[in-house]
């Protein structure tokens, strides 16, 4: 059969900080504040003949290794290191966003990079963010396709034990019903899922100075606020995230003009389910979407499409309850707020207050 081909670009403009993370973080023995709104981290190689060069090998190593809660401005004060000294051992040089005085160890996440260190977003993740979309959508305009998958979850959550995998189990049967398909191959019959015939690549390689890294705020339904010791390198609000999609028409029957649509819909129910809950946050463009590490609970899942909004806020608390959610979180106080989650992920950056994630996507 003759594959029929249709290709676009994905732009994805960046409202909100986007944080696509690799996993892993950076030491306090590998960065240091060089002012408040900037950190430079270390190339450890480079910073190594510099300690030697200075006759300070031995104690860089004692450092390095011992298990010490001194941390790299300390170190450089105390042996008489200097900024100047310090510039040409530095990988690379960020920028902060505004930040809160904590008290405490102040973790710093990396995002992904490709061989050459260069920022980017996975196509996984791009796919990802679609596929939810486009469930989102089907659920939203076949409720009733859905009817059984919707009692099977809330079923489950009226067993009273933890099972952290209760939520991935069924959406695993509701993405089945979804998106998989039949069609024919000889004398069999082969049973597919359609969103294989959607291919996006990895985004067009970004630049270190695209990157800042924000810190982990929280608004609450009252405007009040709470922060957290966790910093992220995200992609900064105004860069331009750009992806090929590719539709190949024989495997799935899914258009350019459905997945705005869809784009639309999603949007349209997270604002009214959870964003408007929060007094501080005004309604966006409707092409908004959200992609990436720290975005929320609503902005990765379909029980809000599934439930709808009184239940889905009595579903969502269940599901924290039932995946062993840490009490501290009060999420046993959502129902009476009036939302679930009851806080809003977002961050600060030049004195202006940004909702993780947040971005408009365009199809070219």
């Amino acid at each position: 059969m003759e594959r029929k081909l249709k290709t676009y670009q994905i732009h994805l403009k960046v409202n909100g900080p986007v944080f696509v993370g690799d996993g892993n973080e950076i030491q306090k023995k590998e960065y240091m504040f060089l002012n408040r709104n900037t950190i430079g981290v270390i190339d450890g190689s480079k910073f190594y003949m510099l300690a030697k060069k200075l006759h300070l090998q031995n104690d860089f190593e004692r450092f390095m290794i011992d298990d010490t809660r001194e941390d790299l401005k300390h170190w450089c004060f105390r042996n008489h290191v200097s900024q100047n000294d310090l510039k040409n051992c530095m990988k690379y040089v960020e920028n902060v966003g505004d930040r809160s005085e904590e008290k405490g160890k102040l973790q710093v996440m990396t995002c992904i990079t490709d061989p050459y260190g260069n920022p980017y977003v996975p196509g996984s993740s791009l796919k990802g963010m679609l596929r939810t979309i486009l469930l989102s959508r089907d659920i939203l305009q076949n409720r009733e396709k859905y009817r059984t998958d919707t009692r099977q979850l809330s079923s489950d959550l009226e067993v009273n034990r933890i099972n952290r995998r209760i939520l991935n189990n069924n959406i695993v049967k509701i993405e089945k019903n979804a998106f998989n398909s039949v069609r024919s191959s000889g004398k069999e019959t082969v049973d597919f899922d359609i969103m294989s015939g959607i291919i996006v690549g990895d985004s067009e390689p970004l630049s270190r100075e695209d990157i800042i890294l924000c810190q982990k705020w929280e608004q609450h339904t009252d405007g009040t606020y709470k922060t957290l010791n966790l910093l992220r390198e995200c992609i900064k609000p105004g860069t331009v995230i750009k992806s090929t999609l590719t539709i190949d028409e024989t495997l799935c029957n899914i258009k350019k003009e459905d997945i705005l649509e869809a784009v639309q819909l999603f949007y349209e129910q997270y604002y009214q389910n959870f964003q408007k809950k929060f007094s501080r946050s005004d309604r966006r463009k409707p092409n908004t979407v959200f992609l990436g590490g720290g975005s929320g609970f609503v902005s990765k899942t379909v029980i809000y499409p599934l439930f709808g909004e009184k239940e889905g806020i009595e579903t969502v608390k269940n599901i924290f309850d039932r995946t062993n959610v840490p009490k501290t979180h009060q999420h046993y106080k959502d129902t009476r707020i009036g939302v679930s989650p009851h806080i809003l992920k977002c961050t600060r950056y030049q004195g202006k207050e940004y909702m993780m994630g947040e971005c408009e996507l365009n199809i070219i």
